[in-house]
């Protein structure tokens, strides 16, 4: 029953942490260079973290080993959230500059 509860803090935990970065960002204990605009790094962090937690869900869910799961979470929210990036990336391309 422990390695459950250790498992669901491992999927839960990058979000978990989301509040403790908007408090650190806001109250300027971490700071960026950008004042108020700062919080905006959140939005790649929050959409990780989402992405992890349900890639996490899934490998859990097909019975992986735990170090395969991070490897897996990790890597594959990381490739997502690029991916993302590109794409919006190539589809604001059509709107600047012409």
């Amino acid at each position: 029953m422990s390695r459950w509860f250790g498992k669901l803090a491992l999927c839960l935990l990058p979000l978990g942490l989301s509040p403790l970065w908007v408090f650190l960002i806001a109250e300027d204990y971490l700071s960026f260079g950008g004042g108020e605009k700062d919080l905006f790094l959140l939005i790649p962090w929050l959409v990780w973290s989402i992405l992890y937690a349900i890639i996490f869900a899934v490998c859990w869910a097909k019975g992986m080993p735990t170090k395969r799961l991070l490897a897996y979470s990790a890597g594959g929210a990381a490739v997502l959230v690029v991916l993302l990036w590109v794409v919006l990336l190539l589809w604001s391309t059509r709107f600047l500059g012409q």
